[in-house]
């Protein structure tokens, strides 16, 4: 036998399964008696038994034989009495008229407002009113992850010393470097709550003090970067993936601005590769929610 019979064979035993829903009518012992379009036809029922007559079930046709699983969906347990009487009232719940029994001890009266069982098909009684939970606030987000795995790269890097600028950023007695992202990071992260920030940097040599800040230049800029909210970058935390203060990532959110480096007092002399030569000099990744 060929592949494609074989194949053939296989696909041809696989049942068929599709669904349509119809109306029950009413049980004849373990049959379900529905109407399907013009037809009344009796189908073995493997759902929910007894549904209510005249609630719409649902039917599956497996390997062309038909069976009733139950409602073709969840209904109200609310409604409101119709038509009262006794042992039998008409309910309408959803817009649709249900005539049910009741449970002893009830009596209902038209408008009332009331509770049905629909496991067992009974009017329960009277209720006094139904509650509505507040729903919890939400974030305003998409639920959705900040995916550290996609870093943003710096649009340009440099080192400014004086009335000029080269590209590799310092921190020294004569240097401020930065790394700049146009508008990157704010489009990035709009409609982002940032958890964590961490800055890619390439390090050359390290001597003395070194301190990292924020700055508010979206391009390199024509004179001395300013840099603020600076805090320490110890010896042996100024290379690879670096963890920054949680609260930039939310302020580079919201403005213009970049990541610098110094040497306060001048007592320090640290070099990174710029982005000319590294294309993840100052790359920043983020944790968080949108």
């Amino acid at each position: 036998m060929s592949v494609a019979s074989r194949v053939a064979r296989q696909l041809a035993a696989i049942p068929s399964v599709r669904s349509e829903t119809c109306v029950f009518v009413q049980m004849s012992g373990a049959y379900a008696v529905v109407n399907i379009g013009n037809s009344t036809i009796s189908i073995p029922s493997v759902g929910w038994v007894p549904p209510v007559s005249g609630m719409t079930v649902q039917v599956e046709w497996r390997g062309g034989s038909p069976v009733m699983t139950g409602p073709a969906r969840a209904l109200s347990p609310f409604g409101v009495i119709t038509a009262a009487g006794t042992p039998l009232s008409t309910v309408l719940v959803e817009g649709k008229s249900y005539t049910l029994y009741l449970r002893d001890g009830y009596s209902p009266t038209l408008g009332d407002h009331v509770t049905v069982n629909w496991q067992t098909g009974l009017i329960e009684g009277k209720v006094t009113g139904t509650t509505t939970p507040d729903p919890p606030p939400t974030s305003g987000g998409t639920g959705a992850t900040l995916d550290p795995s996609n870093p943003v790269r710096a649009t340009d890097s440099g080192r400014y010393q004086t009335s000029w600028w080269g590209n590799d950023p310092w921190a020294s007695s004569s240097n401020d470097g930065i790394w700049v992202y146009g508008s990157r990071v704010r489009d990035f992260l709009r409609g982002a709550n940032v958890a964590t920030i961490e800055i890619n940097l390439p390090l050359q040599s390290q001597v003395g003090a070194c301190q990292i800040g924020l700055h508010p230049h979206s391009a390199i800029p024509g004179g001395a970067p300013s840099i603020t909210s600076l805090v320490d970058l110890p010896l042996g935390s100024r290379s690879g993936w670096v963890r920054l203060p949680d609260s930039w990532g939310n302020w580079l959110r919201d403005n213009d601005g970049g990541i610098g480096v110094l040497a306060p007092g001048g007592a320090g002399y640290t070099k990174w590769t710029g982005t000319r030569l590294d294309g993840l000099s100052g790359a920043l990744r983020f944790t968080g929610t949108r």
